[in-house]
């Protein structure tokens, strides 16, 4: 059966509420579109929480995170809100639109390059990158290259170094999101324009994208609702379903070290069952040149353990989850895998994960 890509937010939310128990609203994006927590599973406590799509390339975890409101067959509470970026998720040209106040049609980088010429205020141009401010936003159009397969990454350090090195130029984003073209050229589910890329500046120039402000007193409303929903369901087992470009087709699982002796023998228990299961599955696991050392240590062959105090970037929602509930894993699905293939290694993560956690708790 093939697993199904939403193209766009009233699509899966269709499918949310056909799948859930119950659906509450959270709270709503700059766009007004609600952000949204389902119910499936039993009523047994420690709870499990799921969640994807903080990075709107990233639409196989997604898909899973849906599928897992009904499929997952746990006697725990689950709570799943199926994607933190649904702006993202409807695309760069609905992302346009909040700038522009209407949608227009974007199907090359020429196009929108154009628009951010002419219905912009142009702030930085260098080879094949393009920022402007349109409206209340910027938007930026980053065209894939030979060596920059992830376009992300790029425009990332691009900014970060912009800042450092020219703060005026950034100035008039202090505050503001900026929505960038996705650039995932061969990526189903994904391609160049399908979905847009969302960084938020700080006041204080501080550039971050929607998975940072967990442990921050000011937070945009996505990652401030979740960290509300946490407070009230404090999940027992908790998941992020990523993926990455760089991974190519490979597979790795990102654990936390917990603050206790038997919160991190059971992290261990599941993260060693887990690599397994997706071993047993066919899926390539990453090697460990496929982390950035700097912030991980390896223990068994793809399972990377994130020191976010190495990082210096802000607490992500997996690295604030595991400091304050339990158990946290995150996935890396390469994304020149499969759509289907990316889903189920998702599925089979939190499947494993949560056989093992029901044997914590029985």
């Amino acid at each position: 059966m093939s697993s199904q890509i939403y193209w766009t937010y009233d699509e899966l939310l269709t499918d949310v509420h056909r799948r859930a128990k119950s659906v509450e609203v959270l709270g709503h994006t700059v766009d007004g579109s609600p952000l949204v927590v389902a119910r499936g599973g039993g009523d047994k406590l420690p709870a499990i929480f799921i969640t994807a799509g903080a990075h709107s390339t990233e639409q196989a975890g997604v898909s899973a995170a849906v599928s897992l409101i009904d499929e997952l067959q746990t006697e725990h509470e689950v709570h799943v809100i199926p994607t933190r970026d649904p702006i993202g998720m409807q695309g760069f040209a609905h992302a346009l639109s909040l700038g522009l106040g209407e949608t227009p049609k974007v199907e090359s980088f020429d196009q929108v390059e154009g628009i951010l010429r002419d219905r912009g205020e142009v702030l930085f141009e260098e080879e094949d990158l393009l920022l402007s401010l349109v409206g209340d936003y910027g938007y930026a159009s980053a065209r894939p290259t030979q060596d920059r397969t992830c376009p992300q990454n790029f425009f990332y350090s691009r900014l970060q170094r912009l800042h450092a090195e020219e703060p005026e130029r950034l100035a008039p984003l202090l505050g503001r999101r900026v929505f960038m073209t996705a650039g995932q050229t061969g990526v189903e589910g994904t391609g160049d324009f399908a979905r847009a890329y969302t960084l938020i500046i700080s006041l204080d120039g501080e550039i971050l994208h929607i998975n940072r402000f967990h442990d921050t007193a000011w937070a945009p409303v996505e990652p401030r609702v979740t960290r509300d929903l946490l407070a009230r369901i404090r999940p027992g087992l908790s998941f992020d379903l990523h993926e990455s470009q760089l991974m190519q087709d490979r597979y790795w699982l990102s654990a936390r070290r917990q603050p206790d002796a038997d919160n991190e023998r059971w992290e261990q228990q599941a993260a060693r069952a887990t690599i397994q299961a997706i071993a047993d599955s066919g899926a390539t696991l990453a090697n460990d040149d496929d982390a950035p050392s700097k912030w991980f240590d390896t223990s068994e062959p793809a399972v990377f353990w994130l020191d976010a105090t190495r990082r210096g970037e802000g607490f992500n929602l997996m690295d604030f989850v595991s400091r304050t509930y339990g158990l946290a894993f995150g996935t890396e699905m390469g994304m020149y895998g499969t759509f289907d293939g990316r889903v189920e290694l998702a599925m089979i993560t939190v499947r494993t994960c949560v056989q093992v956690f029901e044997q914590r708790y029985s």
